[in-house]
């Protein structure tokens, strides 16, 4: 439970499915006290567990996560939280209370084929989660409950509101990464980073033609040219950490038709490879439709074919999520 309405609907839902609910709140950033917990036990009428993961937290996904802006790359956070802390820490939750099932506030649905069960696609196409949760794993699926993923934003916050919580359904949603603050991870890098690690360096153009300058090339991605005094047309193509230099060139000349991953996990390798039913998503800055995928394994990783025009501006740490039907059946990290 985060204390948003999420996972406040979540559990209304459940109680009033006849359940006996037991809420844990993680600490997992910043300077939590626990009253939020003791807050949300009087107005929900439930017990709320308050965990300290902080340290995990910091160990499992921050340092990670600034280690990979700094190699150049554009890894994706809540890909790691949710397998390696929030999931990790509902299930151990629940076996220490004796609960028999685990749920989430997630936008999504848990569904079984061939007598495994996996996550899919929630209702609402808008706020749909399923893509962050590609590396649970049978254990952490196999008591898990999804109320949210049959429901609409919109109703879920009617819901709340209709139970007398309204200062809750009336918070604003968080948009961003939780520990980004205000700034963005433009921040996070500042307060973390030595200075000499965010100098700012040249931008060139693919023949080597100094540009125009940049801040320090942490703060941009491929595909980017926000923040860049660069011609109409072009943007980041190429980040080359070792020299802190962005090199730009035309927007189109970033549509890749094949791409490779890492840290692969795939539910059933049957149905995944060479499979005429595959699907991949790429979630970028943008122009990343998901299209049908030719997956195959390749020097312990897996090589994926796109349909044309292929994903826009992939980059290096981003999350390439496999689905059948509204299924998730596997990912990787693009290297």
């Amino acid at each position: 439970m985060s204390g948003g309405v999420d996972s406040a609907a979540c559990v209304l839902m459940l109680k009033e499915a006849g359940y006996e609910v037991v809420g844990v709140m993680l600490s997992m950033w910043g300077n939590d006290d626990g009253r939020a917990a003791d807050y949300l036990s009087g107005a929900l009428g439930v017990r709320v567990l308050w965990r300290d993961v902080r340290s995990r937290f910091e160990h499992s996904v921050i340092e990670p996560y600034i280690e990979g802006l700094l190699a150049g790359t554009t890894p994706s956070p809540c890909t790691v939280c949710n397998p390696e802390v929030k999931w990790r820490e509902l299930v151990c939750a629940a076996r220490q209370t004796g609960a028999e099932q685990w749920a989430t506030g997630h936008y999504c649905r848990v569904v079984e084929h061939d007598g495994r069960r996996y996550v899919a696609r929630g209702a609402d196409k808008l706020k749909d989660q399923s893509y962050y949760l590609w590396r649970l794993d049978d254990q952490m699926l196999d008591g898990a409950v999804m109320p949210l993923g049959g429901c609409l934003k919109s109703d879920v916050k009617e819901m709340v509101a209709s139970a007398g919580l309204c200062s809750i359904a009336a918070k604003r949603e968080s948009m961003s990464v939780c520990f980004f603050g205000g700034g963005g991870y433009g921040d996070l890098l500042r307060q973390r980073c030595e200075v000499d690690s965010l100098r700012g360096g040249k931008v060139c153009d693919m023949a080597g033609r100094v540009i125009a300058t940049h801040e320090g090339f942490p703060f941009y991605t491929i595909g980017q040219r926000k923040g860049l005094d660069i011609p109409r047309g072009m943007c980041v193509v190429r980040i080359e950490a070792a020299t802190n230099t962005l090199y730009i060139g035309a927007a189109d000349s970033l549509y890749a038709d094949t791409i490779r991953l890492r840290d692969v996990v795939v539910r059933n390798d049957d149905e995944v490879f060479d499979s005429d039913r595959l699907r991949v998503a790429v979630r970028g800055i943008g122009r990343n439709p998901e299209g049908v995928a030719l997956a195959r394994p390749c020097d312990g990783g897996i090589e994926v074919k796109l349909g044309t025009p292929g994903a826009w501006a992939v980059c290096k740490g981003q999350p390439a999520v496999f689905y059948i039907d509204d299924r998730v059946v596997g990912g990787g990290v693009i290297c």
